[in-house]
């Protein structure tokens, strides 16, 4: 039965390839820049050649217009809705400016002058005429329309009536047979962007030629990849709706009959070797997992032996690192007089030991250079944690252990970046090493606080709240919690000293790193049901006035944030937010205790 539907799979993919060959697709593509009377744009023209170059790889018969006028918009459209009479799929790409006045969208050609709202008319093309050129074509029909930046004209323009409406970016359509696509939902702004292609014509350009992507996914995803790019300021929108059918531009990978052969293993055999990786695994050490490799060694493919090689190769370098520190050099340099173990220390090298026991996670009492009884149990407390014999004492063994306070102290510049392995001093605090290893291709800002080292990463790119978590476990920690107005300042203070942790929204509302704070039962919304991602309950709570709004339904997660209407600057005080879980800015805070 394997088999077959194997080969079931494998000639619906050959139909695939073979309906999308026999297929005919057009596409008009147009780039406007060079505006004669308002404003060039950078991107539009490196866009229509992009996607122009995109749609011919996907079989389309292309025509690319740059910087086009209004008659050559205008014959344009003409000569194409005739070629597309008989097509199977369709689509228009226009970039450039576009404006909604009375209702009405229009796209610009690069010569109008738009000197009175009224001249629209006349030296613009109506979006509604582009839906309609598309009309007669008896397939798949879509029109993608990256104009919907600001109105470039409306400084100069006469406006013939006060009750005639100009909007912001373009109006929303009712289209019918025709699927069509902004760069922005309806009423809001798109971005030209900063590198060669605007947002939404980079993310149109990374999904557009993903094999097996249907129609309707891809969609979502270019939305979702420019509403992360944008920071949340962007958001496209489809309207119109899609046909029941799924729909591929590039069909799925074309996938191989699988002789008999390379049926999968047999569920006893699965079972066992997931029993004996088990046992290795609780077992954990380089001895357990040489013995589950060595059985498994004619299957060196096999995901779970792939697993098994990689926990034995991070077990052998955290060996290695602890026999380094057995064996090195303190960095702290200490007299021992006529032979006594115990270590004599200034009153400077004491307050070294104590800022390095609380590096440690251990509670001092202060850095004073006294060790009374707090400090005292402190070295007893991290003698344990190292692996030492029990005790107080403050001997090179201890020291050894220490991390080193200078050198860390050196890494700390007030800005995220990224380490090098070489960068890290080799006696690292032993919690700070495994955020590295686990976190070493992120940009990370980290401190104490009371023993608990706080680290906030900062996000490039998609991701949301449960990769976080993910990201956070990994480092062997959590979200952050926050239980005091004290641990509030300090993680304010900390994620302040890099501006990239921020962010000022166009309404004048600031936005930081996420923390650990979800709302977990969201029946009784919106201030019910908040909880920390440790499993403790909300007993501090700093949300800012007005929050948690639970807005449109969709925020159970949370933020630091200052809304425009709060006093203070961007110096000023953070509270919290409540938002959704996609990570649109700033980053968040892990925290390992």
């Amino acid at each position: 039965m394997f088999i077959r539907l194997i080969f079931i799979f494998f000639f619906t993919c050959l139909s695939a390839t073979a309906s999308q060959a026999s297929q005919k697709r057009v596409a008009l593509v147009v780039g406007n820049s060079d505006y004669e009377f308002v404003s060039n744009l950078t991107n539009p023209s490196n866009d229509a050649e992009d996607l122009a170059a995109s749609f011919e790889r996907l079989g389309f018969d292309v025509t690319m217009g740059v910087d086009m006028d209004y008659r050559k918009m205008r014959l344009a459209l003409r000569d194409f809705a005739q070629t597309a009479e008989n097509a199977d799929v369709a689509v228009v790409y226009f970039a450039g400016h576009g404006v909604e006045i009375e209702n009405t969208n229009y796209l610009i050609p690069v010569n109008a002058e738009l000197k009175r709202d009224t001249d629209v008319e006349f030296e613009a093309i109506r979006l509604d005429a582009v839906v309609n050129a598309l009309s007669s074509a008896k397939g798949l029909k879509i029109v993608l329309v990256d104009a919907c930046r600001n109105n470039p004209f409306l400084s100069d323009m006469a406006v013939s009536s006060a009750t005639r409406s100009i909007g912001r970016g373009l109006g929303r359509i009712d289209p019918s047979g025709v699927v069509v696509g902004y760069a922005a939902r309806g009423g809001t702004l798109a971005l030209d962007g900063d590198g060669r292609n605007s947002p939404y014509a980079k993310a149109l350009l990374k999904h557009i030629e993903e094999p097996g992507l249907e129609l309707g996914k891809m969609f979502r995803k270019v939305r979702d990849t420019v509403f992360a790019a944008t920071g949340g300021y962007q958001e496209p929108f489809i309207y119109g709706s899609l046909p029941g059918q799924d729909i591929y531009l590039t069909p799925p990978k074309k996938v191989e009959p699988v002789p008999v052969a390379a049926a999968p293993a047999s569920s006893a055999a699965n079972t066992s070797i997931i029993a004996d990786f088990a046992r290795a695994d609780r077992n954990n050490t380089i001895y357990s997992w040489n013995t589950f490799i060595k059985k498994y060694e004619d299957q060196p493919e096999h995901e779970v032996v792939k697993l098994a090689a990689l926990k034995r190769e991070k077990l052998r370098e955290e060996t290695e690192i602890n026999t380094r520190r057995l064996n090195r050099e303190p960095w702290l340099k200490a007299e021992y007089p006529n032979g006594q173990r115990e270590a004599v220390l200034d009153r400077d090298q004491r307050k070294l030991l104590q800022e390095a026991l609380l590096y440690m996670g251990q509670d001092v009492g202060g850095i004073d250079g006294d060790f009374g009884p707090r400090t005292r149990r402190a070295v007893a407390a991290a003698r344990l944690v190292a692996g030492l014999p029990p005790g107080q004492q403050i001997d090179a063994a201890l020291l050894r252990a220490l991390p080193n306070v200078p050198e860390m102290k050196k890494l700390q510049t007030g800005k995220a970046k990224r380490y090098d392995a070489d960068e890290l001093p080799e006696a690292l605090e032993p919690r700070l090493r495994k955020v590295h290893r686990e976190l070493g291709t992120r940009e990370l800002l980290w401190g104490y606080f009371e023993g608990t080292l706080y680290v906030v990463v900062l996000n490039r790119g998609h991701s949301s709240w449960n990769d976080a978590l993910r990201d956070a476990k990994r480092a062997g920690g959590n979200l952050v919690t926050i239980n005091s107005r004290a641990e509030n300042q300090f993680l304010y203070d900390l994620f302040m000293q890099d501006d990239r942790f921020t962010l000022k929204d166009s309404e004048g509302a600031w936005f930081g790193p996420m923390i650990g704070l979800y709302q977990a039962d969201r029946s009784n919304e919106p201030r019910g049901g908040w909880i920390w991602a440790s499993g403790d309950a909300l007993t501090y709570n700093n949300f800012s006035r007005g929050n948690p709004d639970n807005f449109q339904g969709q925020q159970h997660y949370s933020r630091f944030f200052r809304s425009s209407g709060q006093r203070g600057g961007p110096s000023g005080p953070f509270w919290w937010d409540d938002t959704m879980s996609h990570q649109w800015c700033c980053g968040y805070i892990v925290e390992v205790e």
